[in-house]
């Protein structure tokens, strides 16, 4: 598949950042906004209750920090925030009260071609209850039910090569249990190598290369909360 141009890369991204879809607005427009300033506290801060940063991530991964990037091929993703959520438009649960956890993140693809398949699981949960798609086999890991574009809640499929997507990472939840207060995040990388199959050159065996427990909130729709502001304002 032909790369896309650098100036229409340019384009696009420009584009996507002026949305002002509801994914975008319900998702970014609330109080964790600023995850990426001051993240390596924030990080310490959800896991001082057990020992600090040390116990919350394994020896030999690189720690998660809102704000920071992470290699994992063939991506470089930056996460930004992790939220809940009941409802999000254009994304449908399974079951009523069922809930959506959620990951929003860049990511980059830094290959030489386009790809599908490794953003599928680029980034997963660890020991969560109630998720409703099983596990990995033989790991507590699980990767994500749904990705979309924040900029208009679209399939970010194909990745393309060079260009910078933000995405949110979907998680469904069983409404039986309640939203925890903290989620431990796993950022996944490939490696490239012809298939055992039929030899097709491509991005196989995830395996994890960072992870962090981090806090989770429920995200706020900033326009509906305002919106109300000035219903109760006019009342008065």
């Amino acid at each position: 598949m032909p790369t896309i141009p650098e100036q229409d890369a340019v384009d696009l991204r420009r584009r996507a950042r002026s949305s002002g879809s509801r994914v975008a607005r319900r998702l970014v427009d609330q109080p964790l906004r600023s995850l990426g300033v001051g993240a390596a506290v924030l990080v310490l801060a959800a896991t001082a209750g057990f020992g600090g940063l040390e116990s919350a991530i394994a020896p030999t991964l690189a720690p998660v920090v809102p704000g920071t990037s992470v290699a994992a091929a063939p991506f470089e993703i930056t996460l930004d925030k992790v939220l809940w959520t009941a409802e999000l438009p254009g994304a449908y649960l399974t079951s009523d009260g069922n809930r959506w956890l959620a990951i929003t993140a860049t990511v980059t693809n830094t290959a030489d071609s386009s790809v599908v398949d490794p953003v599928i699981d680029a980034l997963a949960l660890a020991g969560v209850a109630g998720l409703v798609k099983e596990p990995v086999r033989g790991t507590d890991r699980v990767t994500s039910s749904a990705r979309l574009l924040l900029a208009d809640g679209s399939s970010p499929f194909p990745v393309q090569p060079g260009l910078a997507y933000d995405l949110v990472f979907l998680f469904e939840q069983s409404g039986e249990v309640p939203p925890p207060t903290e989620v431990t995040v796993q950022v996944l990388g490939h490696t490239s190598r012809p298939s055992t199959l039929d030899r097709t050159q491509g991005w196989f065996d995830p395996t994890v290369v960072a992870q962090a427990t981090l806090p989770l909130r429920e995200a706020v729709d900033t326009a509906a909360v305002d919106n109300a502001a000035v219903d109760n304002g006019a009342q008065e």
